[in-house]
């Protein structure tokens, strides 16, 4: 059910976006509107159908033109509709504590050799990665052996290494039916419910329509070897994350590059938080007037 709280989105344009958000890059700040508590339900990440996220986000948050070729990676392929194409639908939930992402993906050449059981291995399939930096703090969050320091064990790779920022990727076809993996140490309890869940799907060969649904948590403190005393990033209206989304484009086998388009254009964001797009947290309501004709649509034209 698509709410509309118009009163309450504007009382958050004037409070909220009148106060500055402190840059990871660029100037600008995307907004993230709210899926309430009661529209969780209506989102169903296993029916490789966007029409739910169409009624309950309404239109797609990002296009591919919003995104920048990477031409250090692969051919360093510029953006061709005939080649891939994509549009991005993101969410958040308080209640929660999570961030909620679908992608509609057109690509000609449709690479995904994944046989399930090592989500590690998720990026190297044509497929979505998507970082966090729930409080917004940036700084290096991506560690291996060999940017961990002199000395440094593998034990202390697993406890800095995504500790304040996350790294996930979600995959269309995953015949384990695991579509969500968070990539650190820990990730038999980070990709586990109630913390990260999706689905997705692909249809047609040439181009192959991929759908890809899921939710993720962002960590303040992420303690690999302890989710009790981890501590996952509170999400509220008027907040400001770090994200950061990439596309890769495998045209031809698994981990060859095609292209690779990232929101910033920036490189090694796997380590870097402070390359990430700032988000602003915009909230859907808590005591306004709802206003039934308006849709999420005409609520976020008004922005």
């Amino acid at each position: 059910m698509r709410k509309s709280l118009f009163g309450v989105l504007v009382l958050a344009l004037v409070l909220g976006l009148a106060g500055g958000a402190s840059a990871h890059i660029g100037d600008t700040v995307y907004l993230l509107f709210e899926i309430a508590d009661a529209d969780i339900a209506d989102i169903d990440l296993r029916d490789q159908s966007l029409d739910d996220w169409l009624d309950v986000v309404g239109d797609p948050s990002l296009l591919a033109t919003d995104f920048f070729a990477d031409p250090t990676v692969g051919e360093g392929a510029q953006y061709d509709p005939a080649d891939m194409d994509y549009q991005v639908w993101l969410g958040w939930n308080g209640g929660t504590s999570t961030l909620w992402c679908a992608i509609e993906r057109i690509d000609d050449k449709y690479v995904n050799e994944y046989a399930g059981g090592n989500l590690g291995e998720l990026w190297r399939h044509d497929s979505i990665e998507f970082m966090l930096d729930g409080d917004h703090s940036g700084g290096e969050y991506g560690f291996n052996a060999g940017n961990c320091g002199e000395g440094c064990t593998e034990e202390d790779v697993f406890l800095i290494n995504n500790r304040q920022a996350q790294q996930y990727v979600a995959i269309a076809d995953a015949p384990d039916g695991r579509h969500v993996g968070y990539l650190g140490a820990g990730s038999d309890w980070v990709n586990a419910l109630p913390y990260a869940d999706g689905g997705g799907g692909t249809t047609g060969e040439s181009p192959a329509v991929s759908v890809m649904e899921f939710y993720c948590t962002p960590f303040d403190n992420l303690i690999y070897n302890s989710p009790g005393d981890s501590e996952a990033s509170t999400l509220a209206p008027n907040g400001i994350i770090g994200f950061q989304l990439s596309i890769p484009d495998f045209d031809e086998a698994p981990s060859t590059y095609k292209a690779f388009h990232t929101l910033t254009g920036q490189a090694a964001t796997w380590r870097y938080a402070e390359r990430f797009a700032d988000g602003r947290l915009i909230g859907a309501g808590g005591g306004g007037t709802a206003v039934e004709d308006n849709s999420w649509g005409r609520i976020k034209a008004s922005f």
